[in-house]
């Protein structure tokens, strides 16, 4: 099952249903003439003349024309209601991304303080087999809360940009779950594409990356991020997976695959997603020099 979600919008734009619906009146119109539908439907109706039923086409026709500018207020109320709503799921990104920040901040300075003054009194103490263990346990709290701060805000994110950051995760990765054999490939231009473009490609990834051992018991992923060459050039990013595939249903409502879309058609970028059950799943995003910005 393949399903291509654009950028900004989802389902059809309303000038698609007028082609549809115009196209339908065309197709309408010829074929009736063909037939000489309009004489035949005279025929027909002639024995019931005192009801002027050769007078009703015109108040359809006015009938089809309300419809028609009802659906065209429908369709402005929607899309502001949809500009809205995107408007308050960035700024829910935004306060997310930010308490993540300070989170993982105050993660490291006072956690991570703390856990070495630990340490350091153990360490002070006579040498014994407590002593040891005070020492091991902080340690392995101070590595597990190092893994928590990389998963809250990824330092090499900010330090050494997008490509480094992916690379540092898909270590990661392998190192917690060898049974995933996860490829990374970049190219082309990854710098200077402004924070907002490198977290909602890092996040997509992470997200897939989450999928593969969660729920798609994969063995192999590939990912391959790429922006054309150009001042315009596109960021074009592909992960591919061998993993059970979802069905229909689990594309329209898993919560990762929503999240997914959301970051994606904040930046106007597009989303496609081709899987099926059993047979992995593809995931495609494209973001224009605009969103990356």
């Amino acid at each position: 099952m393949n399903q291509r979600v654009p950028a900004s919008r989802h389902g059809y734009s309303m000038w698609m249903d007028l082609l549809l619906a115009v196209s339908a009146a065309l197709l309408t119109g010829l074929l009736s003439a063909y037939l000489e539908l309009g004489e035949l439907i005279f025929r027909f109706t002639r024995r019931w003349e005192r009801f002027q039923l050769d007078e009703w086409p015109t108040a359809l026709l006015v009938f089809a024309l309300v419809l028609l500018g009802l659906y065209a207020r429908r369709h402005a109320q929607l899309r502001k209601a949809l500009g809205e709503n995107r408007y308050l799921i960035g700024r829910l990104i935004e306060v997310q991304e930010g308490e993540r920040r300070r989170l993982a901040r105050e993660l490291h300075d006072e956690l991570g303080q703390t856990l070495n003054a630990v340490k350091l009194d153990a360490m002070a103490l006579p040498a014994s087999a407590i002593s040891r263990r005070i020492a091991e346990s902080a340690d392995h709290v101070y590595r597990v809360t190092a893994d928590l701060v990389r998963h809250l805000r990824p330092p090499a994110l900010d330090e050494l940009g997008l490509a480094a950051a992916l690379e540092a995760c898909v270590v990661r990765w392998r190192e917690s779950y060898p049974q995933l054999d996860v490829r990374l490939s970049v190219g082309g231009e990854l710098e200077n594409l402004g924070e907002t473009t490198n977290l909602a490609v890092y996040r997509v990834v992470q997200e897939a990356l989450t999928n593969c051992v969660r729920h798609a018991s994969a063995s192999h992923l590939y990912i391959d991020l790429t922006r054309e060459s150009g001042p315009e050039g596109r960021l074009l990013l592909e992960m591919r997976d061998d993993g059970a595939g979802l069905a229909y249903e689990a594309q329209a409502t898993g919560s990762g695959l929503a999240g997914m879309r959301e970051r994606v058609a904040l930046l106007h970028g597009s989303f496609e997603l081709l899987s099926e059950r059993g047979r992995g799943l593809t995931i495609r995003v494209e973001l224009p020099a605009s969103g990356s910005s």
